[in-house]
């Protein structure tokens, strides 16, 4: 693979898990209270600042509710991974989608064609100093992918020098387990994404409160997710210098759109899109987002 001299561009991925695209009902739908409309259940396609929306699936023709660890899988490598195993898997990914990851992620093989790569999340002092956690722990598939490329973690430090943010980007809950780090605005946490995103090609955020807020049943919770995660992709994308810059907001299943159930649904997947490009194609399923970024960096096939 080979990328072309006209490459020289940088995606923003921020991956919000849990987010489908529900019905327009405030009674079990926090997407309803979206303040930006982003998530808003009637944006349809258009979105602010010139954003364009669509709705993807993650069933991928595999029986039962769409899960974490298959469908990052799918959204990371452009394989469907439930296909793969011929099931959808749950939390983290298993040794085959290892493995996948390890051949075919978004970071392995744009590090092997040359372009740089960041996982933004930062993680706290016990994963550095634990070398046998990845053997005693399953990791989330974006820790999974990082590792396989062998690219540096994000550590407290680099949040404390404004290089990076935890997954619950206000540091709150750091706060409260003692660590000392600043508290962020949505606006702190946007510029520094944007602030990063010109060292890299990939810039890749990830931000799981949401299925959690799913999970729980609990509106207020889920209204407090909605408006915390919206507010920092608008800071975003109000601030990406549309000549060469592209931020994509893709999530793995549906969850928090529906709190009628404390499980996942087979609503369709959200997906967003800022960015200037000549061939906009019709995405309309996890495994198309990474070939959108390979067109979109220009990788080429040897």
């Amino acid at each position: 693979m080979k990328f072309s001299a006209s490459s020289d561009r940088h995606i923003i991925l921020i991956f919000i898990d849990g987010v489908g695209i529900g019905e327009n009902e405030p009674a079990f739908n926090p997407m309803t209270f979206s303040e930006t409309g982003i998530f808003s259940p009637n944006a349809h396609s258009g979105l602010p600042f010139g954003g364009l929306r669509a709705e993807l699936d993650p069933i991928l023709g595999v029986p039962g509710l769409p899960q974490s660890a298959s469908g990052q899988t799918s959204i990371y490598t452009g394989i469907n991974a439930a296909g793969k195993i011929g099931h959808h898997l749950f939390g983290f990914p298993n040794q085959i989608l290892r493995d996948l990851l390890k051949r075919e992620s978004l970071f392995v093989r744009l590090k092997a064609a040359g372009k740089h790569c960041r996982f933004l999340n930062g993680f706290r002092p016990v994963f550095f100093t634990t070398p046998e956690i990845f053997t005693k722990m399953r990791m989330s598939a974006t820790t999974e992918m990082n590792r396989a490329a062998g690219l540096p973690f994000t550590s407290l430090h680099d949040i404390r020098q404004g290089t990076g943010i935890y997954h619950e980007y206000s540091n709150r809950i750091l706060r409260k387990l003692g660590f000392n780090v600043p508290i962020f605005s949505p606006e702190d946490a946007a510029l520094i994404v944007l602030n990063e995103s010109r060292k890299y090609h990939l810039l890749l955020y990830e931000y799981f409160m949401t299925d959690n807020a799913g999970h729980s049943r609990d509106m207020e919770f889920g209204k407090k997710e909605v408006h915390k995660i919206e507010k920092l992709i608008y800071q975003v994308a109000s601030g990406i210098r549309l000549d060469d810059t592209m931020l994509i907001v893709a999530s793995d299943h549906g969850n928090l759109e529906d709190l009628r159930t404390k499980s996942h649904t087979r609503n369709k997947s959200f997906f967003a899109f800022w960015g200037k490009t000549t061939n906009m194609p019709v995405i309309t399923s996890l495994t198309e987002i990474t070939p959108f970024i390979y067109n979109l960096l220009a990788l080429e096939n040897d």
